[in-house]
């Protein structure tokens, strides 16, 4: 074989090699792009899930808010009943 065909040869096997390298880093690229996907799916339900307990957070802060203010308003009455009952004793 002449040097010339010998050197389009050579290249020609490099190239494939190239080729089969660049096949395999897009197939590896793909792969990481679905478990990507997979992974941001996740994360959008754990925000929904995030967004529902910051709701719930929120609504029993108020009860306890109102729960605090109701027992706050009968220690009120009860000390005022004491102290009633104390002013008449």
């Amino acid at each position: 074989m002449d040097p010339e065909r010998e050197d389009t040869a050579r290249w020609l096997e490099e190239g494939r090699e190239l080729l089969g390298m660049l096949h395999d880093e897009v197939e590896h690229l793909a792969q990481e792009n679905e478990r990507l996907r997979a992974e941001l799916g996740r994360l959008d339900e754990l925000q929904a899930v995030i967004a529902r307990v910051n709701r719930d957070n929120d609504r029993l802060r108020t009860e306890r808010d109102e729960l605090l203010a109701a027992f706050r308003r009968m220690a009120d009455l009860v000390e005022q009943i004491r102290h009633s009952r104390g002013a008449r004793g």
